[in-house]
């Protein structure tokens, strides 16, 4: 890189400095409150565990302070959980019209905020289900990249990562990845699945979701028979766990950590049959099957026509066991310009 080049990040690391120094105080820190440090520092753990850069979990770090500062100045240190939409749209206003931030800083301080509620809405240790941030709109021309923009699978790339994986001897890779998807479930939920449960019928055990709620996860005859598969595989142990890690004597059940790197390592394979990187996480896996299910993309499931069924908003809220409509609608992707379009007959 020139110096030219060099210079130039210099100067945007130090305009970014400046920002940051401007808002955050060592001593009004200590006053934030301490819920609110908690789920950051929650938050900026699970994206380490993401291996994420180093300079990027910083940048993460002093973009959340400075959400949480002026939490405390404006909106009298209340938990992030509890605000409503018109706050974080006031943050944005804030942002420009307080501070001065050109549209694209502020775009990325309101995608932290998103990035950061997002992963409380997905986390089972928290009952907060409806992200009110994404209701706040980006300024323009200047949009922010989020994880939202690999957030959806399709149910062709479900199947394609499936049969590669298949191709690899990753049979309980395979297994996992299709009961996460047929199921829409948590990965806590996906956890509990035992492997006596899955030998008959389309229902797992009884597993316990959010808010303690307990239902069976349901999958199909295709997934069922590919987990018999992997049983056999498997071979005869004493795991009551439908998932295990190690082999012989050392198999063992695995860990609620080991559902997250298998999916993740699921991304890399499918990142390398497209030729692109793909990130996706086990939560994307149940925004992926509400957008399927929404949008009748599972040619496994027929209407009366013999085409793949379009369920409805109600139906979806149902199966992913959500108690707001809203939190259903907000997993699916936003069609509202498609259905216009559709409208008037438009083509763009």
């Amino acid at each position: 890189m020139g110096k030219i080049g060099r210079g130039l990040i210099y100067k945007m690391a130090e305009k970014r400095g400046r920002v940051y120094n401007r808002i955050f105080d060592e001593q009004e820190w200590k006053e934030v409150n301490p819920d609110n440090i908690l789920v950051m520092e929650d938050y900026l753990e699970e994206y380490t565990q993401r291996k994420k850069k180093p300079t990027t979990i910083a940048q993460y770090r002093n973009d959340l302070r400075i959400v949480l500062l002026y939490i405390k100045r404006k909106i009298g240190n209340k938990y992030i959980l509890e605000l409503v939409k018109k706050d974080f749209r006031r943050f944005s206003i804030w942002l420009g019209e307080d501070l001065g931030l050109s549209n694209a800083r502020s775009n990325r301080l309101m995608s932290s905020v998103r990035s950061l509620l997002t992963y409380v809405e997905e986390d089972d240790d928290y009952d907060y289900e409806n992200n009110v941030s994404k209701k706040v709109k980006g300024l323009p021309k200047q949009a922010v990249k989020t994880d939202e923009n690999n957030f959806f699978l399709t149910f062709d790339q479900v199947i394609m990562l499936k049969d590669e994986l298949i191709r690899l001897g990753k049979l309980q890779h395979a297994a996992l990845l299709m009961v996460f998807f047929d199921s829409g479930g948590r990965r806590n939920e996906v956890f509990q699945v035992l492997k006596s449960s899955v030998v008959d019928g389309n229902k797992t055990n009884i597993v316990i979701g959010k808010r303690g709620k307990p239902f069976p996860l349901v999958f199909f005859d295709d997934t069922r028979e590919l987990i018999a598969q992997y049983i056999k595989e498997r071979g005869k142990d004493n795991i009551e766990s439908l998932w295990t890690i190690g082999v012989g004597e050392g198999k063992r059940p695995a860990t609620y950590e080991t559902l997250y790197d298998r999916v993740v390592y699921m991304s890399k394979v499918l990142s390398e049959i497209q030729g692109k990187e793909v990130h996706f996480f086990p939560h994307s896996l149940r925004h992926s099957r509400c957008e399927c299910l929404l949008e009748g993309q599972d040619p496994r499931i027929l209407d009366e026509s013999g085409n793949p069924k379009k369920f409805s908003l109600q139906e979806a809220q149902m199966f992913l066991h959500h108690s707001d409509p809203q939190t259903t609608q907000n997993y699916a992707k936003d069609h509202s310009e498609d259905i216009i379009n559709n409208m008037f007959n438009f083509s763009w």
